[in-house]
């Protein structure tokens, strides 16, 4: 073919800027944090694309196919078959490995997580008979308080300990645990 484009170009070129990509990401690091977002986490996957693994798959490619190419005897179709078989290999290799790394410390957050009924704390603002009152508790490491309100006939003394048992428009129904009694 004179004067156009060999398939043992296209392969070399791959090779080559596969290869550059590489380079340039471990030096400048841009290729090895960056990804593309190809549909939603909730799917069950990771949600992204990291671009390492792409640039892997052309720089093993192009290798390959140009190695074929030029020292094999096999035809166009086998050679692109067979490149492509064997640079999907460090492709999926090396995304597997990067999407446990990246969604190791990846939860998922869940209403339910943060639910406050159930929750144990004690009365931080006394509440009586239908007034409210404010009661502090725990809830994945971090300290937080709501507002409760005292049923009637009920008294909420500072110190007690108590279970949410529901929320209503931000003010929690409280039962009482356990009271703390003052020793004199």
């Amino acid at each position: 073919m004179k004067g156009g484009v060999t398939i043992a170009t296209v392969f070399i070129v791959c090779f080559w800027v596969g290869l550059l990509l590489i380079l340039s990401g471990s030096i400048h690091g841009h290729g090895l944090v960056g990804h593309l977002h190809v549909g939603g986490g909730d799917a069950g996957g990771p949600g992204f694309l990291p671009i390492l693994p792409l640039m892997v798959f052309v720089t093993v490619w192009g290798g390959t196919g140009y190695m074929l190419v030029k020292y094999s005897g096999m035809q166009l179709l086998a050679v692109v078959l067979v490149c492509t078989l064997i640079a999907l290999l460090p492709g999926i290799l090396l995304y597997t490995v990067l999407a446990r790394v990246m969604t190791r410390y990846d939860s998922s957050m869940s209403e339910l997580d943060y639910e406050p009924a159930g929750q144990l704390g004690y009365i931080s603002i006394a509440a009586a008979d239908g007034a409210v009152g404010e009661m502090k508790y725990v809830l994945h490491g971090t300290m937080r308080s709501i507002g409760v309100r005292a049923e009637s006939g009920q008294s909420l003394l500072r110190g007690d300990r108590v279970i949410i048992v529901k929320t209503d428009k931000g003010i929690a129904a409280v039962t009482l645990f356990e009271r703390e009694m003052e020793h004199n």
